[in-house]
């Protein structure tokens, strides 16, 4: 997966911490949108320079999103100025008719909308240097389903491309509404690494965090899964759970290969965990989300961890020992740790 962040003539002043983070976390795109209607011309010109000469300096390759609307905010000529400033590629949004988009695509490598676009409106730019790219969606319940963008990566595939989408940021959201700018509507509340996960697992390619900025949490998170392929997940320990336990749960480890439907089986807990201070009594409700461990009473399936899927009955042989976020996602065969508060 490649990670982008994005920035906004409107929000020129957070770009260059935006950027900065996002580089930190191993994110090598960025993107920003050329035709929003709030836009002015005034100015329009320095501020794309700047933000793109920002992305740079953070060494990241820059996606700028265009219509007709473009050249209102450009004026003459707006795929020449920005292949001069350094704009790797441009998404074609809407309006613009066949010819035009050939020939943008003969000054610059061109994107092309994932989320409106089939195969047969795709086949005239079959041998051009091409990506797809969705849209996102800043209205509340207006954003695609996780299957839609499934259905975009086939058609992707078809052509040899790579698929982009949206995650919403944590922080700071784009105006004029502030609803978070998601592909997939079911990700509008959802933690930013959750979200990419979903999309990584759809077969998307690039995800960009549509918004101006995330927190530095969420930044962290998604760099250890960019770098290391590592979900953290963050959680609240249980009462009384013994430091060492807390510390061991910060192990990354991974689910086992016959996995569960209803837990994660972290693959080498048992080894790692039955000897150290566990809780003696088990048989606390097992709701989503939690983390527990099997404890002497459970023979040799001691100190076996597991992270709960979907609520599941008390059992006295099974002591909770935290909880994380209930909207966790598959993780597959990652590697992942518990970092509890």
């Amino acid at each position: 997966m490649r990670l982008g962040a994005s920035a906004y003539l409107a929000h020129g002043p957070l770009a260059g911490p935006t950027f900065e983070a996002a580089a930190a976390a191993g994110a090598t795109l960025a993107f920003t949108s050329l035709h929003i209607p709030e836009d002015s011309p005034s100015g329009a010109r320095a501020a794309a320079t700047a933000l793109v000469s920002a992305a740079a300096s953070s060494g990241l390759s820059v996606v700028a999103d265009v219509s007709p609307n473009t050249a209102r905010l450009l004026g003459d000529s707006p795929w020449d100025f920005l292949r001069s400033i350094g704009v790797a590629r441009v998404r074609i949004d809407f309006g613009i008719p066949v010819p035009e988009i050939l020939s943008i695509a003969a000054v610059m490598p061109i994107a092309l909308n994932a989320s409106t676009l089939r195969a047969a409106d795709l086949a005239p730019f079959a041998d051009l240097d091409v990506e797809l790219i969705h849209n996102f969606y800043p209205r509340e319940w207006t954003g695609l389903a996780l299957p839609s963008v499934a259905s975009s990566v086939a058609v992707a595939r078809s052509f040899g491309w790579r698929v982009g989408a949206f995650i919403a940021g944590d922080s700071v959201r784009r105006g004029p509404l502030g609803e978070g700018l998601p592909t997939v509507e079911g990700h509008r509340t959802m933690p930013p690494l959750f979200q990419a996960l979903e999309l990584v697992d759809a077969g998307v390619d690039d995800v960009y965090v549509g918004d101006p900025a995330l927190t530095d949490h969420s930044w962290s998170r998604l760099g250890s899964f960019v770098r290391d392929n590592v979900v953290v997940l963050d959680g609240t320990a249980a009462t009384g759970v013994h430091p060492e336990v807390v510390e061991a749960l910060a192990v990354p480890d991974r689910n086992r290969p016959d996995a569960a439907e209803a837990m994660i089986r972290l693959e080498h807990s048992r080894e790692r965990f039955a000897r150290l201070p566990l809780p003696e009594v088990g048989g606390q409700p097992r709701p989503a989300g939690s983390v527990t461990v099997q404890v002497a009473s459970a023979g040799r399936y001691c100190g076996e961890v597991a992270i709960i899927l979907r609520d599941l009955p008390a059992d006295d042989r099974v002591a909770l020992l935290g909880m994380v976020d209930v909207s966790l996602p598959s993780v597959g065969a990652r590697s992942l740790t518990t970092r509890f508060r």
